[in-house]
């Protein structure tokens, strides 16, 4: 079985970088992966954080819609509760007309930041929370142009011929059940696994309505690589990832990546080395001879063809070449 295998850009800054050179890296990765033959690249939302240069992911998918040729290019994903459904659909179907079969419109119900971003997205307003899958049915019925909540109103362009993919962003049983529910896609992130991983990702594969938005279900799951030459390398390459995550956990705003040294120093007879060590044993680490084998083992555990790989590096250099290594390898 062949893998159909995307990326996760988060657009990561490095210690002693900025955003824009967070930015134009995602534009570079995104024209080698086009022509290296990956199936799909996301740009994720976050506000407010160091660690992640893109803030807005459908300008950004909009600009690498431009540049490329044949790669599916998307949202992974837009923060829903800090927008309307309504102007959500619009920009949707823009850009799935312009890009037919080629757009992906990927949601979420994470914040995007902690809690001053997300106060200053909704104008300091208190956000309801519960309406996250009410936005999702807005956001259908706006596409396929059915009947909303004001009557008679359309979101431009009408008429498409293509309905842009929809995934429903999770790491849970209730996400896989809306995904399920809604005929959508469904993006399970195994990165921020908890002890629901498979059992989330059979719920949407058992209960997919086939009479929904899409008659078959797409089942993605999204996976932290690191590869190198030898194991240490790769290990060492993947701390600044793995202490973001550390600090993700910990309801903390991620640093910009730090050089690997620098995070051994912050780690080694620390309160969270252990916590730390457990998050880097959950991250998909390897040798180019390997990794095929371990991502085929991934994809078998969850019944799917499609992983989805979020690699953040210190190095540039080293980011970009275990993609490679993946891509040669499968």
């Amino acid at each position: 079985m062949k893998l159909k295998l995307g990326i996760l850009d988060q657009s990561p800054t490095i210690e002693g970088g900025s955003a824009l050179q967070a930015l134009n890296n995602s534009v570079d990765l995104a024209v080698f992966a086009d022509h290296a033959g990956f199936h799909r690249v996301i740009y994720s939302e976050h506000h407010g954080v160091e660690a992640y240069g893109s803030s807005s992911p459908e300008i950004l998918s909009a600009i690498i819609l431009s540049k490329t040729q044949r790669i599916k290019v998307g949202t992974g994903g837009i923060m829903m509760k800090n927008y309307s459904a309504y102007k959500i659909a619009e920009w949707a179907k823009m850009l799935g007309s312009l890009y037919p079969d080629r757009f992906i419109l990927g949601l979420g119900k994470a914040p995007g930041g902690l809690k001053d971003a997300v106060s200053a997205l909704n104008n300091h307003r208190p956000v309801v929370l519960s309406s996250q899958e009410t936005k999702l049915e807005e956001i259908i019925r706006y596409i396929k142009q059915e009947k909303g909540i004001y009557d008679g109103l359309i979101a431009q362009p009408t008429e498409i011929m293509h309905l842009p993919d929809i995934l429903w962003l999770g790491s849970g049983i209730q996400s896989a059940r809306e995904a399920a529910q809604h005929g959508v896609g469904y993006s399970y992130a195994d990165f921020m696994r908890n002890d629901q991983g498979t059992e989330s990702t059979e719920t949407y594969l058992s209960e997919f309505d086939r009479n929904q938005y899409s008659p078959v279900p797409s089942l993605q799951v999204a996976v932290a690589v690191s590869v190198a030459e030898d194991l240490k390398s790769a290990q060492h390459n993947a701390y600044g990832m793995a202490y973001q995550f550390l600090q993700a956990r910990h309801i903390q705003s991620p640093e910009a990546l730090l050089p690997s040294k620098t995070v051994e120093q912050r780690m080694l007879g620390n309160k969270d080395e252990e916590e730390f060590f457990k998050i880097l044993e959950h991250i998909i680490i390897d040798t180019p001879g390997n990794i095929s084998a371990r991502l085929r083992e991934k994809a078998e555990e969850y019944d799917t063809d499609e992983l989805i790989l979020l690699c953040n590096m210190f190095r540039e250099t080293d980011r970009i070449d275990t993609y490679k290594s993946i891509i040669l390898a499968n």
